[in-house]
């Protein structure tokens, strides 16, 4: 037996395929030959229309019962693979992307804290891609800090959306404009003196956190320089 999970799923979609095109063209033959000896056969006697009738529609509830069934089975694996992908907690997924980040932060020795509410879920959103914009932007932070500075991550529910902050204390003078999201950033200090810094894998993390349907923005406060994700609640976190 193949353990290559890539190769398993092709077999799966083969034998799927196949039985559902045995499951349909079966009826539908049924009910394309008779009807086509009724229709060839003007003369053909009231018993045989009759008993053709009969056969044509029950093929025609055998196919629409095969559907009814397929399609509740699809609906019902839909609502399966969306309600794994919304069980962990995003105090969890924040957890593994601060794991992911951590030989970054250790090597300039900055300390990252974490404040999440309990049980934040993010209805339909792929674990994995919350965790590589999480990586992404707190590799950025990272990268950012003073050896020895400090990170802190919090998130929260707020109306309609999850809200989640990391702010980086140690280059609150700093500003970028929002709308250079997405771009190789240049970051700018506030007397206009450059500083050469392209930030990494934000471009990559603003595309992923919009396929997710949520916003990247990032702005100086007076904590700091704070990197926003916002992600929509949909009414089941």
């Amino acid at each position: 037996m193949s353990t290559n999970p890539s190769l398993n799923r092709d077999i799966w979609k083969t034998e799927i395929l196949t039985h559902i095109s045995h499951e349909m063209r079966t009826p539908l033959t049924t009910i394309i030959g008779y009807s086509e000896v009724m229709l060839s056969d003007p003369k053909l006697p009231a018993d045989a229309k009759q008993e053709y009738t009969e056969i044509i529609r029950n093929a025609g509830r055998r196919l629409s019962d095969f559907l009814d069934s397929y399609l509740e089975s699809e609906v019902a694996e839909r609502n399966k693979a969306l309600d794994e992908r919304r069980g962990e907690d995003l105090s969890l997924l924040t957890q593994r992307a601060i794991e992911k980040a951590s030989a970054a932060s250790e090597g300039k020795s900055v300390s990252i804290t974490s404040r999440c509410e309990p049980a934040i879920y993010l209805e339909g959103a792929d674990p994995d891609h919350i965790i590589q914009i999480l990586e992404n932007v707190i590799l950025n932070a990272i990268d950012l800090a003073s050896p020895g500075g400090h990170i802190e991550i919090t998130a929260m529910q707020r109306s309609t959306v999850v809200e989640i902050e990391v702010v980086n204390r140690d280059r609150g003078f700093l500003s970028v404009s929002a709308a250079a999201v997405g771009k190789r950033f240049r970051w700018i200090q506030s007397p206009g003196i450059e500083i050469h810094h392209d930030g990494l894998g934000l471009a990559f993390a603003k595309h992923v956190v919009e396929l997710e349907g949520g916003l990247l923005n990032l702005q100086n406060y007076d904590q700091g320089l704070t990197f926003t994700l916002q992600f929509p609640r949909n009414g089941g976190c």
